[in-house]
């Protein structure tokens, strides 16, 4: 009976070593499941850095699983740990990740504006710009970059409709830059002209 009663115990001790020592799968898919939902909303636009912190996190959390599958007595609890702030973080971002989208599109809208008025003001510019002998040439050159920016001022509401604030940014910087090369070419005419005078 004694026998019996120690194989019963040395049995039940190595099941609970053996079921205590099982990787946290589910744990690990819930994990990757949420940090692709989060990641398809726009985190990989909006929270770049956010994103890539939590992705850091996640790799050493996988890493410090990888390392105890290697070994005989496995201990999950502190990769358990790390998946769950993992979790935590990704549930943050997620809450967090609406107003980041909502101010970009205000950053882009705000943009938008801007780069309109820079290409107004570059059009008046150019409707003043010194017009006499050998600017004929420079003058349509400066009209074909208005009409450039013009085009690329219209991509501007594309990029918003299509809910992709980052490009639209990029593009008003773009048509305001241009416009302000537009009228420092005019500028720099009309100082010429005035120089002459």
């Amino acid at each position: 009976m004694k026998n019996l009663t120690k194989t019963v115990v040395l049995v039940l001790a190595i099941a609970v070593v053996l079921t205590g020592c099982k990787a946290p799968t589910q744990l690990i898919n819930d994990v990757k499941g949420s940090l692709e939902t989060v990641t398809q909303a726009g985190a990989d636009k909006y929270a770049v850095e956010e994103l890539k912190a939590i992705n850091d996190d996640m790799t050493k959390a996988l890493d410090a699983i990888a390392a105890q599958d290697k070994k005989f007595f496995k201990k999950f609890g502190p990769a358990k740990e790390m998946l769950a702030q993992v979790q935590t973080k990704v549930s943050e971002l997620t809450a967090a990740l609406p107003a980041k989208i909502e101010a970009a599109k205000n950053a882009a809208i705000q943009m938008q504006g801007e780069a309109k008025a820079a290409l107004d003001a570059a059009a008046e510019l150019l409707k003043k710009a010194p017009k006499g002998k050998g600017t004929a040439k420079d003058l349509e050159a400066l009209k074909g970059d208005l009409t450039g920016a013009e085009t690329m001022f219209t991509e501007i509401q594309t990029a918003l409709d299509a809910k992709d604030y980052i490009a639209a940014q990029d593009k008003a910087k773009a048509v305001k830059d241009k416009a302000a090369g537009i009228a420092d070419q005019v500028n720099q005419a009309i100082e010429k002209v005035k120089g002459k005078k």
